[in-house]
């Protein structure tokens, strides 16, 4: 993989991760009720399932380009249209609501919990197909690609958690105070990864 479509994946999976989705939110609830340790089970199946789900998006666009060559050049144009989508949306989505309002629960959620959530996200499926066919599809489809692909996915997406983890209740107000400047620094970044996958 060349260093300038790593570094392109690298933003791509910044922003597309660090951004409110199910994940983030989820861990910035759970945290600012129960805590960083207590929640740390439930981190800790989330970056399981979704190293899990980067190898497969992975290793199952891999085989469909090895069968089918001619998906790649269609593949770059799918994956920049959604991502350029992605940015659209990041950049008109409103601030969150406060997701502990309506949280009745007892105990912090689990491990299995957390990794049976990353087959049921659609934000990481699509995310992981959309970046394996724009950064990694067109440029060769090897199973070292592949697995830098997977655990660069995956590091960017828990480092997400674990910022809005660790900031928890702190980051929620400051995020609603100034989500409109935080949602067009991850458009931009989208939109920059739109140009990279088609000029460069």
């Amino acid at each position: 993989m060349k260093l300038s479509v790593f570094f392109a994946l690298v933003a791509y999976a910044c922003a597309t991760t660090f951004s409110p989705g199910p994940n983030n939110v989820l861990l910035l609830s759970s945290t600012g009720q129960y805590g960083f340790k207590k929640c740390f089970p439930l981190m800790r199946g989330i970056w399981t399932g979704l190293i899990t789900v980067m190898l497969i998006c992975g290793f199952g666009c891999k085989l469909l380009g090895d069968l089918i060559p001619a998906i790649e050049t269609y593949a770059r144009f799918v994956g920049a249209a959604y991502i350029l989508w992605l940015g659209y949306k990041t950049l008109t989505r409103r601030a969150v609501k406060d997701p502990s309002s309506s949280e009745d629960q007892e105990k912090p959620l689990t491990f299995v919990n957390g990794f049976l959530l990353q087959f049921l996200n659609v934000k990481i499926l699509m995310l992981g197909i959309a970046a394996y066919c724009s950064f990694v599809l067109p440029y060769g489809t090897s199973v070292p690609a592949t697995l830098i692909f997977a655990v660069t996915m995956a590091a960017c997406a828990a480092t997400g958690n674990l910022i809005w983890a660790t900031v928890g209740s702190l980051l929620f107000p400051v995020y609603n105070k100034h989500y409109r400047l935080f949602n067009g620094i991850m458009a931009l970044l989208l939109f920059w990864c739109v140009y990279k996958i088609l000029f460069i």
